[in-house]
């Protein structure tokens, strides 16, 4: 027989508040000082059986195919028999532990496969960062396309026609509440504009034919680029969900830009060629803070 909803409430509400002591580490002092009574152990070892044997996380888990899952809910009901045999022997501070661990393995199975209403709240909550990322990139491509040479204008167009499609179909699955399909579609117009920006900043670094008119002209141009990289940065943490270590070196990157780009700011009045350099050097650092976060973009070309 499955449990009641309000069982399975208070059962869930067990498992939290027990996950918090069934992390596999040494006990501390006070732990194994504490007393374990037998009413403690058998309410434990009973709420783990209604989970292991008469939940639907006990159906899901069985009903999936993930075995990864499945061995760590086979391992808890070892663990719970286990428990129950040391119990029965007297060894309750033993027992005890032996079911926080079956607690600790229910939890970990639950997270490889999460209950539909879960994972439906996970997709949706993608679905919003996923739109934001696909605006902001799609701003970002109007803003440079007034600029833009004839052939890389067309292909930019033909780029933002593509993604808009993707986005129309997401949305319209979305309101379906087909996130997963949605969040699918919305990737697919991400990789077109992450694509496009990218050939648009590798446009940018060929362009030192162009003859500039005045150092203020070629301090602005040069401007412009580190800012398309600048808006790169924000996007491709939400897309590519860098690691710490990678987000530490990339905030290492853009706060050194940060620094070139104030300077050179600073200095144009009297230096506009040393501005420039740092112009430059500060958008190189963004690049290689792009490239922390997984987005290849091109090498930046030095001003001649």
């Amino acid at each position: 027989m499955f449990l009641t909803p309000a069982a399975l409430v208070l059962a869930s509400a067990q498992l939290a508040y027990a996950q918090g002591v069934a992390q596999p580490r040494a006990p501390a002092a006070s732990e194994s000082a504490r007393q374990v009574s037998p009413q403690q152990v058998e309410q434990k070892a009973a709420m783990l059986n209604r989970v292991l044997n008469q939940s639907p996380v006990a159906a899901r888990i069985a009903n999936s195919q993930n075995e990864e899952a499945r061995r760590h809910f086979a391992s808890a009901r070892e663990l719970t028999l286990h428990a129950r045999e040391l119990a029965a022997e007297g060894q309750l501070r033993a027992a005890d532990g032996l079911l926080n661990e079956a607690i600790y393995e229910v939890s970990k199975a639950q997270q490889l496969v999460p209950d539909p209403g879960t994972q439906q709240a996970g997709e949706r909550a993608r679905f919003s960062q996923l739109e934001d990322s696909v605006a902001a990139l799609r701003r970002t491509a109007q803003i440079a396309l007034p600029n833009a040479l004839p052939g890389r204008k067309a292909e930019t167009d033909q780029n933002l026609r593509a993604a808009d499609a993707h986005v129309e179909q997401a949305v319209t699955l979305a309101r379906a509440d087909k996130y997963i399909e949605a969040n699918r579609q919305l990737d697919r117009a991400l990789m077109l504009l992450l694509k496009d920006a990218s050939q648009r900043l590798a446009g940018h670094t060929i362009v030192y034919d162009h003859r500039f008119a005045t150092r203020r002209e070629e301090f602005d141009f040069e401007l412009n680029r580190h800012r398309d990289f600048e808006r790169l940065v924000p996007l491709a943490l939400l897309e590519f969900r860098p690691s710490p270590e990678a987000r530490a070196l990339m905030d290492r990157h853009v706060a050194h830009a940060r620094e070139l780009r104030e300077r050179g700011e600073a200095q144009l009045p009297h230096d506009p060629i040393a501005a420039i350099r740092d112009i430059v050097e500060g958008t190189e650092s963004l690049r290689r803070a792009l490239q922390a976060a997984g987005l290849a973009v091109p090498q930046t070309m030095s001003t001649p």
